[in-house]
């Protein structure tokens, strides 16, 4: 991802054309997999309806202001609401939640009131209780006083792999992860006033898969070893930031070879 943020003067491209270019490419996963798997376009429009929706009461907490993002009537968006709160799965699972509780206290140590202020609107005090004793059994998050309805919550020292080949749920919740990364990626590389605090490469190229896979790993190791050096170095600087650094392999379809 190269370029200035908003340096569209060169191509003369009006910036909400920009805007809506970049929209249109975000869509490419969503829509390849729909036509790959040969899903109508009814589908899909219900696919993207449901994820803005559950994005939108992600950040806000009434019906108000949820119908201007939608350009409907409140009547119509608690139509919307009716229709995807009947069944529970595309609601955030545990796993999801448990997740960005110790995204929260990466931050900083706060209570279940102040986790409960920052997670999205449709979950409960309870939920956030759970998720907290759920991290506090793995070993993920520790209380740093005794345990009370004030007690503040810290993230343990140590990172663990959470990836499963076996819990569909987890892998889900893994993939909207690296999804929010990349996504934030392209918001700060393509919209935002600080472009060059993002950045992303892709590297195509020719390789046996078996050194591809020991590429991998190494890459792996390596970016596991300096992170947490570099939250070593982070621990009392004022100027510290929450980052995402991501990093995949997958051999590319060849489609033209498909087709014949």
């Amino acid at each position: 991802m190269q370029g200035q943020a908003r340096d569209v003067s060169a191509r003369g491209i009006p910036y909400p054309e920009y805007v809506l270019r970049i929209l249109f490419a975000s869509f490419y996963p969503a829509v390849k997999m729909a036509v790959d798997f040969n899903y109508p376009l009814d589908t899909v429009k219900d696919m993207m309806t449901l994820a803005l929706w559950r994005e939108a009461k992600r950040k806000h907490s009434t019906i108000n202001l949820i119908s201007l993002i939608f350009g409907k009537s409140t009547r119509t968006v608690k139509a919307l609401s009716a229709r995807f709160n009947k069944g529970g799965f595309f609601h955030d699972t545990e796993t999801n939640l448990m997740r960005r509780v110790e995204d929260l206290l990466r931050h900083h140590p706060m209570n279940l009131d102040e986790l409960a202020e920052r997670l999205p609107h449709c979950n409960e005090f309870d939920s956030t209780r759970l998720a907290v004793q759920a991290l506090v059994r793995e070993g993920r998050v520790r209380p740093l006083e005794p345990e009370s309805s004030r007690t503040r919550y810290e993230v343990v020292g140590r990172h663990l792999d959470l990836y499963s080949h076996g819990d569909w749920e987890a892998r889900i919740d893994a993939l909207q992860e690296h999804l929010e990364a990349v996504t934030e990626t392209v918001r700060r590389r393509f919209l935002s006033d600080e472009p060059e605090l993002a950045a992303a490469r892709t590297f195509t190229f020719q390789a046996r898969p078996e050194d591809v896979e020991a590429l991998r790993d190494e890459f792996f190791a390596f970016i596991r070893e300096r992170y947490r050096e570099l939250e070593a170095r982070a621990a009392d600087a004022e100027d510290a930031r929450t980052y995402a650094v991501y990093a995949g392999a997958t051999p590319l379809r060849d489609e033209l070879a498909e087709e014949e």
